[in-house]
């Protein structure tokens, strides 16, 4: 169904015409084809292709319109669980190799995680993408690994689209250190025009994981097609080596996760000025903010507590137009940006008529995103706006004290709305009993006699972190021993904002956050 939002329109669009400026807003109208792609960007009340004159149109009024947010570093299967710390750590932890040793982490982190992946994984992806997604995200990378395709994603997947080419390689992601032969050839196929997201150099300056970054550049991944996730270890000649090769390529920031593991975080000017391009990325639930919209102020919070000199519209473009352009490279498809032959992807957010865009986005929360567009479908929003756009066939959830619609449908089935409370109450019967729900989980895949990758195979996830000190897989051999702790809320309550306070190594930087959200 085609779809028409007008609003105040700030496109990111690298039509000089349309956006002399990288944040310019304007009255305006996005027109979106059946195909979920956009056909045209309008002023004021100028009309736009005669095949949408009919189109469903969707008047949001003073509310922003803006691209939809991606979220370039994430773990997705960790995102119902709480804010991680090991009890008995008394400094910031020295590597990425060195917190998975770390006495709590099995326990805390693996345990539960395992639990939602092996029982309830389809309830386990609805809760995680619903939590992305209440955030404005409509990209997200680190969606768990899979033995067959899911219908009826909620947020774009970075590492499983396709758009229909049958190429499942267009995007290559490791979160383990790779050896330099494994590193040449993802050099290889970032040449035959992949992406490549690879998680190196996470840590303290001058640790031993800052040879990662060297080791992929020996390896000759410096290239336009490379993102680096963290890279908060990297030495001077590393960042002189990148220079070297044209500044080409893209680092992902997590500056929540940084400071609450290490106590540090990437050298983001130094990143800029050698020609890199910064994303961003909220990594996991057990280190990191509840979805992008959050890390955004995160980086805003930092960057003045550094002195960096980093404006509002650097950062917004940082999960939009940049964030796509980086995508741009291996999809082949254009998100980010609102203009003719981009993907459908946008967000609503509320503002008033003499809002600032750049200050308003950043400083927007959960109660502010009002409509989320993937693919030119409304998939979230405000039962109004939602209904405007011709969806009805949604499940309710409160969401910072707010009735939201979501789009939610059952695997295998998208004519059948799933109920939210659906989804919540298999979750908790997975945390009530582990053990039982584990085995039960196992069994089912046990009896399953036909190929994985089978359409109707049961779904089976991996987990995409180190699983810490323990047996193979991760788990105890006594499974009564696992406990779930409650299932993460959507948005930034006043609980988690209190879990910050006196915890993590970020020297209480963080405890600001408590500003955004009062």
């Amino acid at each position: 169904m085609a779809l028409v939002v007008r609003g105040r329109v700030v496109p990111l669009s690298t039509d000089p015409t349309l956006s002399p400026e990288p944040m310019a807003a304007f009255r305006g109208r996005v027109w979106i084809g059946d195909d979920g792609v956009v056909a045209a960007v309008t002023r004021g009340n100028r009309r736009g292709p005669a095949d949408l004159a009919d189109a469903t149109q969707v008047d949001v009024g003073d509310d922003l319109v803006i691209p939809g947010l991606v979220d370039l570093h994430n773990h997705l299967a960790y995102d119902t669980l709480p804010l991680w710390v090991e009890p008995r750590q008394q400094v910031p932890f020295l590597h990425h190799n060195s917190w998975p040793r770390a006495a709590s982490y099995s326990s805390s982190v693996t345990w539960p995680a395992y639990a939602y992946i092996t029982a309830a994984p389809e309830e386990l992806l609805a809760y995680v993408e619903t939590k992305a997604i209440v955030g404005g995200t409509t990209s997200i990378q680190g969606s768990p690994p899979k033995n067959r395709p899911r219908d009826g994603w909620l947020v774009r997947n970075v590492e499983d689209e396709t758009f229909g080419s049958g190429n499942a390689n267009l995007v290559y992601a490791s979160t383990l250190t790779l050896k330099p032969t494994v590193l040449a050839d993802r050099a290889n196929k970032m040449r035959a025009g992949s992406t490549f997201i690879y998680h190196c150099a996470e840590g303290q300056p001058g640790s031993v994981v800052a040879q990662e970054l060297r080791d992929a550049a020996d390896a000759g991944c410096l290239q336009p097609h490379f993102v680096a996730v963290h890279c908060c270890a990297a030495d001077a000649q590393a960042w002189d080596r990148w220079r070297a090769a044209g500044g080409a390529g893209a680092v992902v920031w997590s500056p929540f996760s940084n400071l609450w593991l290490y106590g540090r975080t990437t050298d983001v000017p130094t990143a800029l000025a050698t020609g890199i391009d910064v994303c961003l990325g909220s990594d996991w639930a057990p280190s990191g903010t509840k979805h992008v919209l959050g890390e955004l102020k995160v980086a805003r919070i930092l960057a003045d507590a550094n002195g960096w000199e980093i404006a509002d519209e650097d950062l917004v473009q940082a999960v939009t137009s940049r964030a796509g352009d980086v995508l741009l490279r291996g999809w082949g498809r254009q998100v980010g940006r609102l203009q003719p032959g981009a993907i459908g992807d946008l967000v609503v957010v509320a503002a008033s008529r003499r809002a600032n865009p750049p200050r308003t986005v950043v400083r927007a929360t959960e109660r502010d995103v009002r409509l989320v567009v993937v693919d030119g479908q409304a998939r979230y929003g405000e039962g109004a706006l939602m209904a405007a756009a011709g969806v009805t066939a949604t499940t309710t959830l409160e969401v910072a004290g707010e009735t939201r619609h979501l789009a939610l449908h059952r695997p295998g089935d998208p004519s059948a709305v799933w109920g939210w409370d659906e989804v919540v109450q298999r979750l908790e019967e997975v945390r009530r009993d582990p053990k039982g729900q584990i085995e039960g989980g196992l069994a089912r895949l046990a009896a399953w006699a036909g190929p994985l990758d089978a359409p109707e195979a049961p779904l089976r996830l991996a987990l995409d972190m180190p699983t810490g000190l323990g047996p193979v897989g991760g788990l105890p051999k006594d499974l009564t021993r696992i406990a779930i702790p409650p299932l993460e809320t959507l948005a930034h309550d006043d609980a988690w904002l209190a879990a910050l306070h006196g915890r993590g190594f970020h020297a209480d930087v963080l405890d600001r956050l408590a500003d955004y959200y009062s």
